[in-house]
């Protein structure tokens, strides 16, 4: 496994927003020749959602030092049916490489077999699905970003004792199951329970209602963690229960109405992917992929039937509180 540390300390700031100067984006790297006719389509679910725009940034970045065309496509539903048809669409295009995460880990196996099975280089990262062809997953660690928001709720709760939690998750998606399975390990270790655990719904709206649900059933309870990016629909709730600073709502990467409530402290805390990693990183795979370029001079692998790449890529991961909030404000300027 590569460690967010190894990816983080080959010479580009966090997240990529200081890399290099504008000149230097408008170019190719030295010793590459441009290929402006080459395609890099990335493909999302939820597709307008704010986690995406720095993983859309490093892919765009590695785009022209590589001298390649980047684009983003996706749907705005959170559908797996609907992310593999516009996959289907793009697959058709023939892209020389797409970058894709997954809704679903088995919904979406099919299309991105068929990608690799049409030549197209895949990579994928966020949402992964681990049965499928691709030869790359980049991503954080989702059970350990789990355990780790288990070890920050602990603190933020003063390691009490019959705690009362709620999970917000997506039963299905993998990354989110993986969180939740960690959260949960961490938080018993300090004696605490989870006593609900309720279904995201891909909106603010959903989560509200379902945390509104939750506070009524469960008046008692002491935190919150959103395993997803919905957590200022749970914040709505707790602070029409009158009950903003008792109950301690962690939440999962950055968007601008997250960054405000962790700002009014309504929110305590989120737990934010190296996204940029992922779009940047990823793009630089798919094109070595693409070219050869990771075959060349190790025929061993291919006699072993194994893949030069690494398997998975660890993005890494960072806690975002009201305290260090002015260091990642820019992260999602379009």
């Amino acid at each position: 496994m590569i460690s967010a540390t190894f990816v983080a300390g080959i010479s580009i700031a966090l997240f990529g927003l200081s890399l290099a100067s504008a000149q230097q984006d408008q170019v190719a790297l030295h010793g590459i020749k441009p290929l402006p006719n080459e395609r890099y389509v990335m493909v999302t679910f939820l597709s307008g959602i704010e986690f995406w725009v720095p993983a859309r940034k490093g892919m765009e970045h590695a785009a022209k030092q590589l001298g390649v065309q980047a684009s983003y496509q996706g749907t705005e539903k959170y559908d797996a049916i609907d992310e593999a048809r516009v996959l289907d669409q793009v697959i058709a295009s023939q892209p020389t490489g797409i970058l894709v995460t997954a809704q679903n880990p088995e919904a979406l196996r099919p299309t991105i077999d068929k990608a690799v099975d049409a030549g197209i280089s895949v990579v994928m990262f966020d949402s992964d699905s681990p049965k499928s062809k691709r030869p790359v997953f980049l991503a954080g660690d989702n059970y350990r970003i789990g355990q780790k928001a288990g070890e920050l709720m602990a603190r933020l709760l003063n390691n009490k004792k019959g705690a009362k939690l709620e999970v917000v998750t997506t039963i299905g998606q993998l990354n989110m199951t993986q969180r939740s399975s960690g959260f949960e390990e961490a938080v018993e270790k300090h004696g605490m329970t989870v006593v609900r655990t309720v279904e995201e719904g891909g909106g603010y709206d959903a989560t509200y209602a379902r945390t509104k649900e939750v506070l009524q059933a469960a008046p008692d309870l002491d935190g919150i963690f959103d395993c997803g990016s919905m957590a200022p629909g749970a914040s709505k709730a707790v602070q029409e229960a009158g009950k903003i600073g008792t109950i301690k709502i962690i939440g999962m990467d950055l968007d601008n109405a997250l960054m405000d409530l962790i700002e009014k402290g309504q929110v305590a805390a989120t737990l934010v992917q190296g996204a940029w990693h992922m779009g940047y990183w990823g793009l630089w795979m798919s094109y070595a992929v693409a070219h050869g370029m990771v075959d060349a001079g190790i025929p061993d692998f291919k006699q072993a039937g194994a893949s030069p790449l690494p398997a998975y890529v660890d993005t890494g991961v960072y806690e975002v509180t009201k305290e260090n909030l002015k260091f990642f404000r820019n992260i999602n300027k379009p």
